[in-house]
């Protein structure tokens, strides 16, 4: 090969994999593509869109300025999170690999791929207890009146009080406001001035039925009945739609990605009709343009943009790497963003309006109703639609919204923790019913871990692994590390050449720019913001871990992101040479030899039809005519 005197060719600047090491010729079986770029685009909206879009977005917009919210959610949208979605996207696609073997480009960083898997273990077992819960609201809501709706359950104690009642701070009275003649009933009773607060009847449900929830994290206690069985029939969902490989996985989320907007326009038009539901969408919308001087409003709207479209974690590459090769990743990757930030401003409108009247109907204002997390979808819708006409039915709708768009973001992450090890062992696990089987194996395992998260003490864990194994610091460090590797280690002109392969053209700058420079300067500030404020975990306010617990959380934190910094000092100490030479042999891509543009080589290079063939025989690029075009020369 011609080279210039005391340099390489571009070429030689690749390891060229030749498919040796998988035994492809023994394979019989390909690896799976998308039905259709439909079916891709349907599956990544089910795991963008989740239950951020509809619990986190509508609270922190109102939280900061309303509208005003809208500024910085957007800037980070397009400069930060737009372009790193695509980018995962992308590449999952050009290396036609799970998130491990994906970071081949680049092999120092290839711990990126082991981290995506430790945050993608977290996520499966403790994602899916949210779809538990819902599932178990959604029993307990097939009843002619909704179990939280009074005081007269066994589970209700003496502090028990309904939305009906007020409560006097200075005599320590619950007085029943719809009560002419009585000054105590079963719902009505006195309290001395000396004793604890009362509990509303949804929260005693929440806590103490649904949950049965210890004291803390110290307190784990036995396991809940009620979502054990809930936990239970999830795992056998996520089975049925994700055992057969995503051929199967993309028709079913026709259905499952569907159905939830269906619904939340249901519960959108029932909240509207509603008495207060403008007050509502005013609140909610209304801009408060001061609040753009606050740090803080910057903060919550880079991070919402992050935590909601699921970049950092593995999801996208997995998806991606199962389109055919020359699908346009760009054109699919924005309509998919889209989708997921105008579903947050539409879940926003369903749930204001819904909180307008909650408001109206409690002479309370907005701000004493509404809380984030599981506060917003356990607590405060569920005491809203008990004071609609035909309650059951719409706690019904809801939770039913809320279990497609758990169940579709769980299909994507346990699809995208399987992927590397049907990629490892191709030809035991691209037979369908090998999968099936390792499938099974694996449901079971993340059922049987979930056990923990089910116990009575199994929220303050769950609280636990969300605060520091999934989000936070640990997604802004997955996401910094890849796109300064995207960027700067195996270079954004690189990869738009890449693009160019498989699309055909290259994209606008837009993309280069963003992931080059505004991308890591963004998500620096906000990962020194947060490190600077960091304040210890606790549960709502009142229970503080101690300090085992949050010893522990580091240590999950680490497990999640370690992986980067072992693989590289595994890499360097691997390599020959001096540091230098180490470091310049560990950041050399190792590519297939269609995923190298014709400008990477020179003229001498030259390769058969029938040894692509043999090599790549996994690959879901076509060989057709479009080789030649390509400059790929096949010797005589």
């Amino acid at each position: 090969m011609a080279t210039t005197e005391g340099q390489l060719s571009e070429i030689e600047k690749f390891d060229v994999d030749d498919g040796s090491k998988d035994d492809s010729e023994e394979i019989t079986e390909k690896r799976q593509t998308w039905s259709s770029q439909i079916d891709f685009i349907m599956t990544s909206v089910g795991c963008a869109v989740g239950l951020g879009n509809i619990w986190r977005f509508p609270y922190l917009c109102y939280k900061n300025g309303g509208g005003a919210f809208l500024i910085p959610y957007l800037i980070t949208f397009f400069l930060v999170a737009a372009p790193t979605y695509i980018v995962e996207i992308s590449l999952g696609q050009y290396t036609s690999a799970g998130t491990v073997r994906a970071w081949s480009i680049a092999p120092l960083f290839q711990g990126l791929g082991f981290s995506s898997q430790m945050i993608l273990i977290y996520s499966n077992v403790y994602y899916i207890v949210v779809v538990a819960w819902a599932l178990y609201y959604i029993a307990q809501s097939f009843t002619s009146t909704l179990p939280w709706t009074s005081c007269d359950n066994p589970w209700n104690t003496d502090r028990c009080f309904t939305t009906g009642m007020t409560y006097n701070y200075t005599l320590g009275i619950v007085n029943c406001t719809n009560s002419s003649t009585e000054t105590h009933s079963s719902n009505c009773t006195s309290y001395s001035i000396m004793s604890e607060k009362p509990v509303d009847a949804v929260e005693e449900f929440w806590e103490r039925k649904a949950l049965s929830m210890s004291r803390g994290i110290d307190e784990p206690g036995s396991l809940v009945p009620g979502l054990t069985v809930s936990l239970l029939v999830a795992w056998i969902l996520v089975y049925i739609c994700i055992c057969r490989g995503v051929k199967w996985t993309g028709k079913i989320v026709y259905f499952t990605a569907i159905v939830p907007y269906l619904l939340l326009t249901i519960i959108f038009i029932r909240g509207i009709t509603l008495d207060g539901a403008v007050d509502g969408l005013v609140y909610y919308l209304k801009p408060n343009f001061s609040r753009l001087t606050d740090a803080q409003v910057w903060l919550d709207g880079a991070t919402q943009v992050l935590y909601s479209i699921g970049v950092g974690q593995g999801f996208m590459i997995s998806l991606g790497s199962y389109n055919k090769f020359n699908h346009n990743a760009v054109r699919n990757g924005f309509i998919v963003i889209c989708i997921n930030c105008l579903t947050s401003v539409f879940g926003g409108l369903a749930v204001f309006a819904t909180l307008g009247f909650m408001s109206h109907e409690m002479n309370l204002p907005i701000e004493k109703v509404a809380s984030s997390g599981p506060g917003l979808v356990f607590l405060t819708y569920p005491k809203a639609v008990s004071q609609m006409p035909i309650a059951p039915l719409w706690s019904v709708l809801f939770f039913l919204t809320i279990l497609f768009v758990g169940l579709d973001s769980q299909f994507a992450s346990v699809e995208s923790f399987l992927t590397q090890f049907v990629d490892r062992w191709p030809k035991i696990l691209y037979n369908n019913c090998n999968r099936m089987l390792f499938v099974g194996l694996y449901c079971v395992v993340c059922f049987l871990a979930g056990l923990s998260l089910v116990t009575e003490g199994g929220v303050y864990l769950f609280r636990l692994i969300d605060f520091y194994a999934v989000s936070g610091p640990v997604l802004l460090t997955m996401v910094f590390v890849e796109v300064m590797t995207i960027g700067w280690v195996f270079g954004m002109d690189r990869f738009y050449d890449a693009l160019e392969i498989m699309m055909g053209y290259r994209p606008g700058p837009w993309i280069k720019i963003c992931v080059k420079y505004t991308s890591p300067v963004i998500i620096n500030v906000i990962f020194w913001f947060q490190v600077i404020t960091y304040q210890p975990l606790d549960f709502d306010g009142s229970y503080v871990y101690p300090t085992w617990a949050t010893v522990v959380g580091f240590m999950m934190s680490f497990s999640s992101i370690g992986c980067i910094l072992i693989v590289a000092i595994y890499k360097l100490m691997k390599s020959k040479g001096s540091f230098r030479e180490r470091l310049s042999m560990s950041v050399r891509p190792i590519l297939k030899k269609h995923q190298i543009d014709p400008r990477w080589m020179n003229s001498n290079y030259k390769w058969t039809l029938q040894q692509y063939e043999a090599h790549d025989v996994n690959n879901p690029f076509n060989i057709n005519d479009e080789l030649e075009e390509m400059s790929y020369n096949e010797s005589s």
